[in-house]
């Protein structure tokens, strides 16, 4: 049964700091916005944040699309170079900070790439007026502004870039501004979305999958319950105070859970609707899973890209275990052998025809399409068969995930090879049974280098989640026939040596 709808008027939203519903939630709305339109943010300009989980974050997204902003979340998690870097590549008018994450930002500006000017924001002012630039609203500002915000076409919140990080070594910033009203319909029934939905996000706002759920629950008036940080002790207290229907999770986040009811924390038996995306999800973790939380659990695969594509149904994940669900309706998905289209069932490069494909990467030439005939695919390896279910196996690419996160070898080879003593690098994700994959570096250096020493050294110099858990020291990386590195030739040393040198 599709859940009921309803409009953000009846939207709920609860975090640590506070709690705020209806017409409350509206007028806390409306306050951004004056607060954005005071500092200058326009239709068509772009706004950011660098925030941990907050619940001013929700209003900003709402705010922006109802002035006709576009949105673009940027990790604290970031170093000042890794944050120049993305600022740089978007531009944006305004952004907004928080007293922990004040000092990073004011770095990368200062020392990115390009000079920028953007205005900056305390979250704690958007609620309160913002000063000085609270005072400088037009009066006639309101003129190009929505009154109310319906359920938009765009999952749930209007346009975005997102960043992701691909095989080239540099994040990539997805701009995301298509929508279909009846597709977003859709994947949000099938998420159990609507307006009896209380759902409880954990995982980093700026991550596309917590931050289109959030939006989606709230633009179709459910209750969001938001943490600041992931736990797994604190995700299920949080599920059972608040009979939490809802969630999203990734697999490395709903492994930490399960460990954690294994061990006789209470369990919520409200979950009705737990979507697992952002990286493999085991089978061995779907059996685990489902005894511990029960048949609430939906495998959902996608992409920054391609928004949602497909997903199983609750009750349905053990049915097909080894399947990440059937293609939303509207959506086509086939393998590719190159150009070539490749009969269903068939094993291949996957492309997908969505109509919420993103538009493009965006950088200091505008926006890059990426798309083929528009096919959109971002590499991943797998089968689709003629029912429409999809199998995804490899990644192409040798994009590592760890832990949902998307991390580029080269990006961290290129820090890694500055350490002294080093003198040839690889970086590659080897199989772990808390991350998916742990970042591993093979090193040809002067002398022996242990993991901790390079994670010391690399404090500061790179995103935490990007410094690595092994280390491996060789004579020399091998080659390929065509003198190239080898990541093929490294993975099979290493597994075949079934070692870790630390």
């Amino acid at each position: 049964m599709s859940p009921s709808h309803g409009t953000v008027l009846s939207a709920r939203l609860i975090s640590a700091e506070r709690e705020i519903y209806g017409e409350e939630f509206d007028r806390a709305v409306n306050s951004v916005v004056d607060a954005l339109l005071g500092a200058g943010l326009r239709s068509g300009d772009r706004i950011s944040w660098v925030l941990r989980n907050r619940y001013e974050i929700p209003l900003i997204g709402l705010a922006a699309q109802r002035i006709g902003a576009t949105v673009v979340p940027i990790g604290w998690r970031n170093t000042p170079r890794e944050t120049g870097r993305m600022l740089a590549a978007v531009e944006p008018s305004v952004v907004v900070m928080e007293e922990r994450t004040e000092p990073v930002l004011r770095e990368a500006l200062a020392s990115g790439p390009r000079e920028l000017d953007p205005l900056l924001m305390d979250a704690g002012s958007l609620l309160s007026g913002c000063g000085e630039c609270h005072a400088a609203t037009e009066p006639a500002a309101h003129a190009d502004v929505d009154a109310r915000t319906a359920r938009p076409d765009r999952l749930g919140g209007g346009a975005s870039i997102v960043f992701t990080s691909g095989s080239t070594g540099v994040p990539r910033a997805v701009v995301r501004t298509g929508g279909h009203r009846e597709l977003a319909g859709r994947i949000g029934d099938a998420m159990g979305i609507g307006a009896d939905t209380r759902y409880l996000v954990a995982g980093p706002l700026y991550h596309s999958g917590p931050w289109t759920c959030a939006l989606m629950v709230l633009s179709r008036g459910g209750t969001l319950v938001l943490n600041s940080l992931f736990r797994p002790e604190g995700w299920l207290a949080t599920a059972v105070e608040h009979e939490v229907s809802a969630g999203f999770l990734t697999p490395t986040q709903l492994r930490r859970i399960v460990e954690c009811a294994e061990r006789a924390a209470p369990v919520p038996r409200s979950l009705t609707h737990v979507v697992v995306s952002g990286e493999r999800f085991p089978t061995s973790l779907k059996r685990r899973a489902v005894a511990a939380l029960g048949d609430c659990l939906i495998d959902c695969y996608g992409s920054s890209e391609t928004g949602p594509v497909s997903c199983t149904a609750p009750g349905e994940l053990l049915t097909r275990p080894e399947s990440a669900g059937h293609l939303f309706p509207g959506i086509e998905m086939a393998a590719f052998d190159g150009d070539r289209q490749l009969p269903p069932g068939s094993h291949g490069v996957l492309r997908v025809r969505t109509p919420l494909a993103f538009d493009g990467y965006a950088g200091p030439d505008g926006v890059q399409r990426a798309a083929k005939d528009d096919w959109v695919t971002v590499r991943d390896i797998g089968t689709v068969d003629r029912d429409g279910w999809v199998s995804v196996t490899d990644r192409a690419d040798d994009l590592i995930i760890s832990g949902g996160v998307n991390i580029s070898p080269a990006e961290v080879e290129a820090v890694v090879e500055g350490c002294p003593g080093v003198r040839q690098c690889m970086v590659l994700g080897l199989p772990d049974p808390e991350w998916g994959e742990a970042v591993s570096a093979v090193l040809v250096a002067d002398r022996k280098i242990s993991v901790q020493e390079l994670r010391n050294w690399l404090l500061g110099r790179i995103a935490d989640d990007k410094r690595p858990r092994n280390v491996f020291c060789l004579d020399a990386i091998p080659m390929t026939g065509t003198e190239k590195s080898s990541r093929q030739a490294v993975r099979n040393l290493l597994t075949a040596r079934n070692t870790t040198e630390a």
